[in-house]
């Protein structure tokens, strides 16, 4: 008799065991996934923090910390994670009453582009392991990696063709009613140009420096039309890596520029457009919106973002137009524009296997054929 007593009680001693933890094992439990920092350098390592928290009196025998995260990130421990379209982690602990657990996951940004965790959740048991609970959580977190900074001997070239064709069609008048600042007096500098009072300042002679008449800009256009028929990418990854360091090299010599693409952010759905003079501020901002270009998207035709922007740009700025593709309406276009725009240069990003562009006449000395390694 005695032992079915104890069967009856622990019978109710399981079922309201069961009972209360499918009514409260999910309660006060809380998960979030974050990355360590919002903004990161392509290449650049950084960490994922995983924090859970128990705040109940009722503890867990196990609970398993499960989220989804870009492939793009590549963790240097790889143990409890699987890959397919994502990669799927899964960190088991046990977590007692009013507990928390933080761990932090060490990982390397491979790839520009903006990342957030699609799915974060938790799984834990009753403390006799008969059921699982499951839960998963909202996470805002994201991370935008910028893109790659080249070194190379073509931003080099093309620096200074920039600043050879900036420098031929500048003007060598001054503008008498803009300063541009004050430098110490030189043995050629005339007498009306003397600052007396910073002069009386410093205790030497200053003198004013007039800026020129006509303050230069480079337009920087960017073709992310696919150039074949596999939809390849990497060209065009390499587009925007190089626009990205051209805007750093210009930031530096503090040239002004603006960057006019065809490609969608995947945040605001509308063209990568920067059309604001790039400072130390602005080159941020702009090399964000590189990050965020979707390539998967829909790219608007690049022959509207052309005919839109090019009639905004001075007949002396220097035009550099990135364009991988190089068949089909592009070439009219291109033609139509250079007549517009003498100052204009086309380079294309291309393999050692890729045909040559053979530009029209009217082009052909303003091309530019960069070779990089690889192929599609």
């Amino acid at each position: 008799m005695e032992i079915f007593v104890l069967i009856g009680i622990l019978f109710a001693i399981f079922v309201v065991e069961i009972i209360y933890y499918r009514l409260h094992a999910l309660d006060n439990l809380h998960m979030k996934v974050d990355f360590s920092k919002n903004v990161a350098n392509y290449g650049e390592d950084i960490e994922l923090i995983e924090v859970a928290e128990n705040r109940k009196r009722l503890p867990l025998p196990f609970i398993i910390l499960k989220f989804e995260a870009p492939r793009e990130l590549r963790f240097y421990d790889m143990m409890n994670t699987s890959t397919s379209d994502l990669l799927y982690r899964e960190d088991m602990l046990t977590m007692k009453a009013f507990s928390k657990h933080t761990r932090r996951i060490k990982a390397q940004c491979t790839k520009r582009g903006y990342y957030v965790f699609p799915r974060v959740g938790i799984t834990t048991s009753d403390l006799l392991l008969t059921e699982r609970f499951t839960r998963d959580f909202p996470n805002d977190s994201h991370l935008v990696v910028l893109p790659e900074i080249l070194n190379t001997d073509l931003t080099r070239m093309l620096m200074s063709v920039t600043l050879s064709e900036l420098q031929c069609r500048r003007t060598l008048l001054t503008d008498p009613f803009t300063l541009a600042g004050i430098r110490e007096y030189g043995p050629n500098d005339p007498m009306k140009s003397i600052n007396w009072k910073a002069s009386a300042r410093t205790g030497e002679l200053m003198v004013n420096q007039n800026a020129s008449t006509c303050t230069q800009k480079v337009h920087i256009f960017v073709n992310l039309d696919f150039y074949n028929q596999k939809r390849s990418v990497s060209l065009l990854e390499k587009s925007i890596s190089l626009t990205y360091t051209y805007l750093i090299e210009l930031a530096a010599l503090g040239i002004p520029a603006s960057v006019y693409t065809n490609g969608i952010d995947v945040i605001t759905d509308s063209p990568v457009i920067s059309e604001t003079d790039l400072g130390s501020a602005t080159l941020d901002e702009c090399a964000v919106m590189l990050a965020r270009i979707d390539l998967k998207k829909q790219t608007v035709p690049f022959a509207e973002t052309l005919e839109k922007y090019i009639p905004a740009t001075d007949s002396d700025d220097f035009i550099l137009l990135i364009s991988p593709q190089f068949n089909g309406s592009f070439r009219s276009v291109l033609t139509d524009i250079k007549a517009r725009r003498p100052s204009l240069q086309w380079l294309m990003p291309c393999y050692r296997t890729t045909s040559d562009a053979d530009p029209e006449p009217s082009v052909a000395d303003s091309y530019i054929r960069w070779e990089v390694i690889g192929n599609d």
